[in-house]
């Protein structure tokens, strides 16, 4: 199996191969995209056909020779056969989850389906068949497939209610005409249909994850090869797709709506997100409930509020400099830009919204609906915030008024921590550091003076970061700030290394899941040693448990992580009231635990597991 950093190469260099071919020879590579998408259904409908074959056969058979159907029937192999079928039917019968939200109906918001409808007319792209409007800074198109993988796609356009609050009918037209463009059959059909395509093996690759069955698991480890690689590979063509949906949008309503539309996607959202939202939660520290309701409030902001030019300018050349990404088919801003040659344009006031103009007089009913789901659920999270901030607040006072020195070492600890929290003009890291003297084999002050000291851009930070990375759970933080360090200072070399060894450590943490996931009867088991503790909570747990005659503990070796244990408790049943799957609920339920357990039942379902674990381990009862 391939360690994530060769997964990842070799999607890089598919993803280098394609854009290689499709500026060399584009008929050719088109050609190969297009084998590459054709082959996902060969094996789908080789499947369907197959299915079909066998079923046919039995029934020409059984017409035939009815002393055929008597064999078959009599070995038991018409059992084997409609088992195959079974298995096929089921893999083939993929179930994909139905869009759900705030569904905006026709005759409640027409004004919003007949922009939708001229653009689909325009277009000649297939109907929209459901609006959902939801609380993300975003819009995009969903096809799911009705008949799971035999497609008959049902279209769900998703909107954002604050896109709509941000922009004029004319720039969230563009975005609409954008995201049909990517479904029209007026501009180009075959790198539509490759986009849907990338969009549909993905969800029916995703969908076979869940579903637990032969049939499944055989189309499983199909796609799990499949449908990463015919997304790298047709990833230029994604790309190209993304500018001529860019194009189609300029085509329907105008360049400068669609670069205005542009810039307020890459720099609109976190504007409000840092101006708006960040005070709006913050509020939170020192109210035990909002004041004042979210999106309500949100509405009057961004029809009142204005952001600094110069801020608004430092955040669209900051967009404007970020390059186009190997991870995402998107282009940059200043690539998409650059397509349709158009300048960058600040954002300017929105006198009339889109929302205001779509959704019309039932836009303050749509706010009132969406401030009342937003207190149903984080009403309670904002009130514990408020709690903690008081207790914190009366905490850091408290330790405060105290002589450092005179500090002990968890209490400088916690004076370090709520320092860093609620007092920020106070610099925290000599609280940390001094925790550091009184515990300094302690590898989680390591890891926060490092993240400090990183963040502002220290070399000594790095020095702390790899000692923390003593302890296996700080490996993917570290190198992450460490990835990030190395970005910011143009270090590549370095980026890469830190990139890599965090790829080794997900390597690594996903073999210690996968060798807990299950137990074997091929699996190394001793008896394990336990604490005279741990031994006496053992049995007082199981004594709870009634109908329980014996039990028997092992212990599964791990090649990771050894200090994570992996128990199987074997149990033999007293009398003959409880069924196995009872017992082993409620033993399940009252040796709950942090390392990982496993319960089988003498002569049960799994009645070689338990002669295994009967004979390795330890008996407890």
């Amino acid at each position: 199996m391939k360690t994530t950093t060769e997964r990842r190469e070799h999607i890089e260099t598919l993803i280098n191969r394609a854009e290689e071919e499709v500026q060399r020879n584009p008929k050719v590579y088109s050609l190969k995209v297009g084998t590459m998408a054709l082959l996902g259904y060969l094996v789908i409908f080789g499947m369907l056909f197959t299915l079909i074959a066998i079923v046919v056969g039995i029934g020409w058979a059984a017409f035939m020779s009815s002393a055929l159907l008597l064999l078959l029937i009599k070995k038991k192999l018409i059992i084997v056969v409609l088992l195959m079928v079974y298995v096929m039917v089921r893999a083939l019968w993929v179930k994909f989850e139905t869009p759900t939200g705030y569904l905006l109906k026709r005759k409640q918001f027409p004004e919003l389906f007949a922009e939708l409808d001229g653009l689909s007319k325009q277009l000649k792209s297939p109907r929209v068949h459901q609006v959902i409007l939801t609380s993300e800074y975003n819009a995009g198109i969903l096809q799911t497939p009705r008949l799971g993988v035999f497609g008959w796609y049902k279209n769900t356009l998703f909107l954002g209610l604050e896109l709509l609050m941000s922009m004029t009918s004319a720039q969230a037209r563009s975005v609409i005409a954008h995201e049909l463009g990517h479904l029209s059959g007026e501009h180009s059909r075959f790198s539509g249909w490759i986009y849907r395509v990338r969009m549909t093996w993905q969800r029916i690759m995703d969908a076979f994850e869940h579903q637990d069955n032969v049939g499944a698991r055989i189309m499983r480890s199909f796609f799990r090869w499949y449908a990463p690689a015919f997304a790298a590979y047709s990833f230029a063509l994604a790309r190209a797709n993304e500018y001529q949906a860019d194009a189609v949008a300029a085509e329907l309503t105008s360049l400068e709506d669609v670069a205005h539309a542009l810039v307020n996607s890459h720099v609109m959202h976190d504007l409000i997100h840092e101006h708006y939202w960040q005070p709006f939660l913050a509020k939170a520290s020192d109210s035990p409930a909002p004041e004042e309701s979210p999106y309500r409030a949100m509405a009057h902001f961004l029809a009142n509020n204005t952001f600094e030019q110069d801020m608004v300018s430092n955040r669209i050349e900051q967009a404007m400099a970020t390059e186009t990404s190997h991870y995402d088919t998107h282009p940059s801003l200043n690539d998409r830009l650059s397509a349709l040659n158009a300048p960058s344009v600040v954002p300017a006031l929105v006198e009339q919204s889109a929302a205001r103009a779509w959704l019309a007089g039932n836009l303050d009913q749509v706010i009132n609906d969406f401030d009342a789901d937003w207190l149903s659920r984080n009403e309670q999270a904002w009130n514990e915030r408020y709690q903690y901030v008081q207790e914190g607040r009366q905490k850091l006072q408290e330790l405060a008024q105290k002589n450092v020195d005179e500090l002990d070492a968890e209490q400088t600890w916690q004076f370090a921590v709520l320092t860093e929290e609620f007092h920020q003009d106070v610099d925290p890291l000599p609280l940390y550091q001094r925790y550091h003297q009184l515990c300094p084999d302690d590898l989680d002050v390591h890891y926060v003076m490092g993240r400090i000291l990183l963040s502002r851009q220290d070399e000594a930070g790095v020095a702390l970061m790899e000692q923390a990375m003593a302890q296996p759970q700080l490996i993917l933080d570290a190198c992450q700030w460490l990835y990030q360090y190395c970005l910011d200072k143009d270090d590549k070399t370095g980026a890469d290394h830190w990139r890599e060894k965090a790829e080794q450590q997900m390597d690594i943490n996903n073999a210690a899941e996968a060798e807990r996931a299950t137990v074997q009867q091929s699996d190394e088991l001793y008896s394990p040693e336990l604490s005279q503790e741990l031994r006496q909570w053992f049995l007082e747990q199981i004594s709870t448990v009634s109908n329980v005659k014996h039990i028997w503990i092992a212990e599964k070796r791990m090649e990771h992580y050894p200090e994570s244990r992996t128990f199987v408790v074997a149990f033999q049943k007293k009398g003959f009231g409880s069924k196995e799957e009872q017992i082993t609920e409620q033993l399940l339920e009252v040796l709950a635990m942090s390392h990982t357990l496993f319960v089988v039942m003498k002569g049960g379902e799994h009645k070689g597991m338990a002669k295994v674990t009967i004979k390795k381990g330890v008996k407890l009862v």
